[in-house]
């Protein structure tokens, strides 16, 4: 079961399908968050209201050099009700090279979970409205982890952010088509948006998952021979219930018949510390998630024919936006 972590405790190990989870509290609802989204807790900030904006946002706040948006997360969930909380902390995070301030009512602590533990949420409402992805039980209750990446994006009126740039788009190469690209992503909106974007750009043969475990019995599937078109590629996020993108990609690396598939992370986490566990288990490739016109180039990079005219070229290292 889930333990909580000390000061000290960090996953340095990379593929050991762990995560660090930050439990926190909006009224009486506990949530999580990874903590690799997580730069700092704080406790009190100076806030400039600023008029005409998403009513979530109650202003922004100077921190050392950046000014960074505050979202009030009980206005958010309930944009009538105010918090009941006399004392507030904010949590301050960064993915996707977005820093943004989270005003929550508690902060408990740390927790280190499996992902096995953490099990997709049930689809009571329909699953692309829905910001919470997954719930885990930790010390006795239930946390739901909260989709920030789609919080961020609404709030930011950012629908096109994966929107393929016509000049890709409009001149596909014809091997493109004979591609099958396996995706593994949770979040129903990213999924959806990733896929239909890789088809307009020419990869028509794409296959959803919503986690890395669907994922990897999809790959066994095919290797059954139950797939009529073996994958030449897998596209993977990192944080995903039940398996997480870095312990799929480090189960295909040490797979005899799959370890010289192609696998690009494509993941809000590709941060300095994650591009080191993405190497060390052996991706090929790793980019943020709203660069989609990298990666539809870096597919085709690694997909085009290697030197000996068998199989497939490498990337020559593993690639961040800056």
């Amino acid at each position: 079961m889930s333990e909580a972590v000390n000061a000290s405790g960090i996953l340095l190990e990379a593929g050991t399908n762990e995560l660090e989870v930050l439990v926190f509290s909006v009224g009486p609802t506990r949530y999580g968050v990874n903590v690799a989204k997580i730069r700092e807790i704080i406790g009190q900030v100076k806030v400039v209201h600023v008029p005409i904006t998403h009513p979530a946002i109650v202003g922004v706040f100077k921190l050392r050099e950046s000014v960074i948006p505050l979202v009030d997360l009980q206005l958010f969930f309930e944009p009538e009700v105010g918090s009941e909380a006399t004392q507030r902390t904010v949590i301050l995070t960064e993915f996707n090279d977005v820093q943004m301030g989270f005003l929550v009512d508690t902060v408990e602590r740390i927790f280190r979970l499996n992902w096995s533990e953490v099990r997709p949420m049930p689809t009571a409402q329909e699953a692309s409205e829905t910001v919470v992805t997954s719930v885990c039980e930790v010390e006795g209750g239930l946390v739901l982890m909260l989709d920030f990446e789609r919080i961020v994006f609404e709030i930011q009126g950012r629908a096109d952010v994966f929107k393929v740039a016509d000049d890709v788009s409009g001149s596909i190469p014809s091997d493109r088509g004979a591609q099958h690209i396996l995706l593994a992503e949770d979040s129903p909106t990213i999924r959806k948006a990733i896929e239909s974007n890789l088809i307009q750009a020419g990869f028509v043969q794409v296959t959803s998952t919503s986690d890395g475990a669907e994922a990897w019995s999809t790959l066994e599937a095919s290797l059954a021979g139950k797939d009529s078109a073996p994958f030449t590629i897998v596209v993977t996020d990192i944080e995903m219930p039940s398996m997480d993108g870095l312990h799929l990609c480090k189960r295909v690396k040490e797979h005899r018949q799959l370890r010289d598939l192609p696998v690009v992370v494509f993941s809000s986490l590709v941060s300095d510390s994650n591009l080191q566990k993405c190497k060390a288990v052996g991706a090929d490739a790793a980019i943020t998630k709203p660069q989609m016109v990298r990666l539809v180039g870096l597919l085709d990079e690694l997909l085009a024919p290697s030197d000996s005219g068998t199989g497939h070229g490498k990337a020559e290292m593993l690639l961040a936006v800056d």
